[in-house]
């Protein structure tokens, strides 16, 4: 099981902060209740599920109805565990019962998790490549953009998450999905402070 990554709660707190919400959270899969302990903790009203039903609810993003409902769905680290040719049927039910908000943190790495059903995300197409790991399934960045505004979503935006700023070799990425054409606009003050953290990191290396 992977670290807990805090960088990457920092980031999807400040999303959230910049997004104007406050209610309405929803941890996808949310393991043993970090993310959603850290946002309440920030004044955020967040609930969980996950498929061994630890941290609140039971879900299983293969069946969506069993997802509960919210304004906004996080699924850090966890769309990489959903076989791919059941994403639309998941977005297509967070559009039409009144997700706002998709927010997706997966790997750009390689990883050696053996529950992924996709490697990582890449900027190459969806497929099965070969290379010094041997053959493995990656998922297509672009791909997944077209699906979510396949479904409806107005607006999907791409980063890197914070951390891979300082430290590209761990790469890491932000998907956001929105109802709203205008998100990245809102996002403007998360994005600001993302330059503020890579300046610091910068001048206080040695």
């Amino acid at each position: 099981m992977r670290d807990y990554d805090w960088s990457e709660a920092w980031d999807i707190h400040h999303i959230l902060k910049s997004l104007g919400i406050k209610d309405g959270v929803v941890d996808v899969g949310c393991g043993e209740g970090q993310l959603i302990n850290y946002l309440r903790s920030r004044g955020i009203t967040a609930v969980g599920c996950d498929i061994n039903g630890g941290c609140g609810n039971y879900c299983d993003a293969t069946r969506p109805s069993t997802i509960p409902k919210g304004r906004v769905w996080v699924l850090q680290h966890v769309i990489e565990h959903v076989p791919m040719d059941t994403w639309h049927a998941l977005f297509r039910h967070a559009y039409e019962t009144g997700v706002e908000y998709i927010i997706i943190v997966a790997p750009g790495h390689f990883s050696n998790d053996p529950t992924h059903m996709c490697n990582h995300i890449t900027a190459l197409p969806s497929g099965v490549y070969e290379g010094e790991y041997g053959r493995v399934v990656m998922c297509g960045l672009e791909d997944l953009r077209r699906l979510l505004n396949q479904v409806g979503y107005a607006s999907v935006v791409t980063f890197v998450d914070t951390h891979t700023l300082t430290h590209p070799w761990d790469l890491d990425y932000v998907i956001i999905a929105s109802k709203n054409k205008h998100v990245l606009r809102k996002l403007l003050p998360w994005i600001l402070r993302r330059v503020l953290v890579k300046f610091k990191a910068l001048f206080s290396m040695p």
